[in-house]
């Protein structure tokens, strides 16, 4: 489907910058923007989408968290815990 926006010269400008931050551009940042905003609408006013979708935006949002760091296999030790009790 194709959809023409008129566009005032500072948002389309504003949108090419982001999409530009995104390393997309600018069409697949619009059509990845009104996917999330679609797929964001509350359940109860759209129908369910499916399984497949639904994981991989589940996927997209666990990744926007930071990588918390690894802890060594020591730290998971009861001695390692309370030193002074052993």
């Amino acid at each position: 489907m194709t959809v023409k926006l008129d566009l005032s010269p500072e948002i389309e400008a504003e949108l090419l910058a982001q999409a530009q931050t995104e390393g997309m551009s600018l069409d697949q940042f619009l059509k990845h923007k009104l996917e999330t905003l679609v797929l964001t609408v509350p359940p109860d006013r759209r129908e369910t989408i499916s399984p497949d979708i639904w994981e991989q935006e589940l996927e997209s949002w666990f990744d926007s968290f930071p990588q918390g760091t690894v802890l060594p296999e020591a730290a998971f030790q009861r001695d390692d815990w309370y030193p002074d009790r052993w």
